[in-house]
């Protein structure tokens, strides 16, 4: 069971298509693991499809107009709050037809790595093992993914068992999965499929489970800052690779 979600303006937009790929690659690994945010896409899905099909939805035989926004715009708060309205409501969800289904990408594995989800098949065709690893330190390593995002590095980060990595806080918004093993830090333990976000100036030390390596889908927008007496020396070498890089 995942302890670690993202919250419900993160799968409004995804259900939307408006989360850049990488961020929206990070939300499919995360629903491919968590059934509960996996059924919340549907009914989001499900509500997008009645929102297009019309401008007016019926509920117990009262009209609820709601208000479309165009293709090029993000989701508005009004719309966002209407929309947070009808999930709430029974009556519209409870047997409605035609709820898109959202599927777990462990209900049918990857033949090369069954712990992947399928949404990274295309990333990863031969598994981890196979990818070009970059030692980042004696515990971390680092393998980049070619998404195409000019903007953010999408790379794993695997961590030895046992090993941990440096104290270090974000220049930018950083995006991370778990997708095997476990690592925990200062605010929890954090196991496959949890979710989290740290934003700029939050800090951290992650430190990987004794029994597994631990490996995470990660999105950076910037890099991260190491805090630590070597910091001074490390720190003006580090920068993401994005595709434009």
């Amino acid at each position: 069971m995942n302890h670690f979600h993202p919250d419900i303006h993160w799968l409004t937009e995804y259900a939307a298509g408006n989360l850049p790929m990488s961020q929206a690659l990070c939300i499919a690994a995360h629903i491919s693991f968590c059934s509960e945010c996996r059924q919340q896409v549907e009914q989001l899905n499900s509500l997008g499809g009645m929102m297009l099909a019309s401008h007016d939805t019926k509920i117990n035989g009262s009209d609820i107009t709601v208000d479309m926004p165009t293709a090029d715009t993000h989701i508005s708060e009004s719309l966002r709050s209407q929309t947070f309205n009808l999930l709430n409501n029974e009556d519209l969800l409870t047997g409605s037809p035609g709820i898109t289904s959202v599927s777990s990408a462990n209900d049918e594995p990857n033949n090369t790595e069954a712990a992947l989800p399928r949404c990274l098949s295309k990333l990863i065709p031969s598994g981890t093992d196979q990818l070009e690893w970059k030692s980042l330190g004696s515990a971390l390593s680092v393998a980049r993914l070619a998404t195409g995002d000019t903007q953010r590095e999408v790379a794993l980060h695997k961590i030895k068992a046992g090993g941990s990595v440096g104290n270090h806080d974000h220049k930018g918004r950083e995006v991370t999965v778990v997708l095997t093993g476990s690592f925990s830090d200062q605010h929890g333990q954090y196991l496959p499929g949890d979710f989290l976000v740290k934003d700029s100036g939050e800090s951290h030390r992650p430190i990987a489970s004794e029994d597994a390596d631990c490996i995470c889908l990660s999105v950076l927008e910037a890099p991260v800052k190491f805090t630590g007496p070597i910091a001074r020396l490390i720190n003006p070498f580090l920068r993401i690779h994005t595709a434009a890089s």
